[in-house]
């Protein structure tokens, strides 16, 4: 029977007001989750590219951590009580994606607890809070200084609560906040004075000499207190297993945390044995001197960004030829030194705008150059880090088609959701800028040349590595020495990098997520390819995949093949 088109169009509305009802919820949820972030932690708001918490300083107190652990766990109950029927898909994901994220935020705030555990929380914050105001161009110079001016002051206080707060530190951790410290000390005393050299207006420099001096004494009050606590410090830094699986969940991955464990350690079979393989390539008769071989061809110092910028146009160009992605945009990052305010905290790294920044949106390369007050010979050895094959890899990684092409993407879609653009899943967003550097050498940049292939595996054995030591210590009973053993006879990492790798493992464990993200990636492309037979085409994935957003990879799973599956 049919029915009249009258009563069919009003059917019709019906449905639609019920489902608008859930889509309006979910819409207001989501505003009041990311208005309640940015208030709770200003230098998140500065971060994303909002400026009117600019001269404010995240409050650290223990109750601010209470009232935002109850505010979190009254929006994942509302959104728990969405239908989720009546909403969209995209909206359904959106949901997803924001419980997820918060119940990350809450197994911080209530089980693992580094702001009452890890002293490099606050150090982190204060150089970030700063950092942040001086890195982009967003507002006039004097407008910003002001803000810096502001949040220094505010820096004292900040640190008696982290003094209040902090019990039961790990040793490690206590090592490294002094370590970063120094970096901050140094960054404070030396580089934000020169940051703002251009302004001249007196009563502006005055003050800033004076809220720095503040802020460097409270620094010095808290390294003594460091150091008093060092000798009697008993803390773990081991998070468990369930809180491990939970962390996992918070990035919607379900796949037990033994079984990443094993994909992580037969990828590192892999990698190792190509990377072996590939050393006999290039020298057969001294496959162990392969590296030093990379190495010793680098640029000088005065070629170093000009080599670095003029991979770019070429890797623009085979992405185009061999149609690896379609690039939203002819831009394209401005390549540059590290600027010197910041050398003590950026290797190299894309420093894109804020997903939100609406003035300052140029994205910058950056690239640290040799100090030039070092000797020759520490410049030199600076400098062979910086060999062509691992500038390539670095480029892929950071630029083409890595991140900067993810950040191509999120400027392309003005009209994304607010969860779409802050979102930051771990594993998609380094798990895609690792599998990058593989997938453009298999699809045939450098023409097979060996010494590419070997500066992409050394970093891949790092990536494997960062996975193995961060199950293993935090599940698995594994060592902080264990690990920087295996960093350095199994993934062939320098004597002065291993250590450091190992150490960040006990407070980032996340770290997996580079191969754990490649790896998903590599196993979602497969099953879309099943899927699809002769129609797909590797474009048309990374397009797809691109165009989703930094969400969590299930959720692009689930876009594309329209159901869920493992990860793995």
């Amino acid at each position: 029977m049919r029915l009249p088109l009258a009563l069919c169009a009003l059917l019709a509305s019906v449905t639609a007001a019920q489902a608008a009802k859930p889509a309006a919820k979910l819409s207001a949820l989501v505003a009041a989750y990311y208005d309640g972030l940015w208030k709770a932690s200003p230098v998140t708001a500065t971060q994303a590219g909002l400026h009117a918490w600019d001269s404010q300083l995240d409050d650290v107190s223990a109750a601010a951590h209470a009232r935002e652990a109850a505010r979190l766990k009254s929006i994942v109950i509302a959104l728990q009580a969405l239908n989720g029927v009546a909403l969209s898909l995209h909206d359904r994901d959106d949901r997803d994606v924001v419980a997820a994220h918060i119940d990350g935020s809450l197994l911080e705030e209530i089980t693992v607890q580094q702001w009452r555990h890890n002293p490099a929380t606050y150090v982190d914050l204060l150089t970030t809070a700063i950092y942040s105001l001086i890195e982009r161009d967003f507002a006039p110079l004097s407008a910003r200084m002001a803000s810096v001016i502001a949040r220094e002051a505010l820096v004292p206080a900040m640190l008696a609560e982290a003094k209040k707060n902090l019990t039961n530190m790990p040793p490690v951790f206590i090592d490294i906040a002094l370590e970063n410290l120094d970096g901050a000390v140094g960054f404070l005393t030396n580089d934000v004075p020169v940051a703002f050299t251009a302004v001249k207006e007196s009563s502006l420099r005055a003050r800033l000499a004076q809220s720095t001096k503040a802020a460097l004494a409270a620094c010095a009050d808290y390294r003594a207190f460091l150091i008093a606590q060092k000798p009697a410090a008993h803390g773990s830094f081991v998070l468990g297993r369930t809180a491990m699986q939970r962390l996992l969940a918070s990035d919607m991955v379900t796949v037990p945390v033994e079984r990443v464990l094993a994909a992580g350690r037969a990828q590192l079979a892999k990698d190792h044995a190509t990377f072996l393989a590939t050393e006999k390539l290039i020298d057969p008769k001294d496959p162990a001197g392969a590296l030093k071989m990379i190495e010793a061809d680098h640029p000088d110092a005065a070629h170093l960004i000009p080599t670095a910028r003029a991979a770019l146009p070429s890797l623009r160009a085979f992405i185009e030829a061999h149609h690896i992605v379609d690039l939203p945009s002819p831009m394209m990052p401005t390549v540059g030194e590290t600027p010197p305010f910041a050398r003590a905290l950026i290797f190299g790294e894309l420093d894109p705008p804020g997903p939100l920044e609406a003035h300052a949106t140029q994205a910058y390369f950056f690239i640290t150059p040799p100090d030039p007050k070092s000797s020759a010979a520490a410049q030199s050895t600076f400098l062979e880090y910086w060999n062509k094959p691992v500038l390539q890899n670095l480029a892929v990684h950071e630029a083409l088609p890595g991140h900067f092409t993810q950040y191509l993407y999120l400027h392309a879609n003005p009209t994304w959701s607010i969860v779409r653009k802050m979102a930051q899943s771990y594993t998609a967003t380094e798990g895609w800028a690792h599998y990058s550097e593989q997938m453009m050498l298999d699809e045939g940049l450098g023409a097979g040349d060996p010494k590419l292939r070997l500066a992409q595996l050394q970093d891949a054995l790092l990536r494997d590595c960062r996975l193995i030591a961060a199950i293993g210590m935090h599940t698995q009973g594994m060592s902080l020495a264990q690990a920087t053993d295996m960093m350095q006879t199994q993934c062939f990492q320098p004597p002065d990098v291993a250590p450091k790798e190992a150490r960040r493992g006990t407070s980032d464990p996340g770290y997996y997520s580079y191969t754990l993200g490649k790896l998903e990636i590599l196993k979602l492309r497969a099953d879309v390819q099943a899927a699809e037979g002769k129609s797909f085409t590797l474009a048309h994935f990374h397009d797809r995949f691109l165009s989703a957003g930094l969400v969590p990879i299930a959720v692009i799973r689930r876009e594309i093949l329209g159901k869920d599956a493992p990860a793995l």
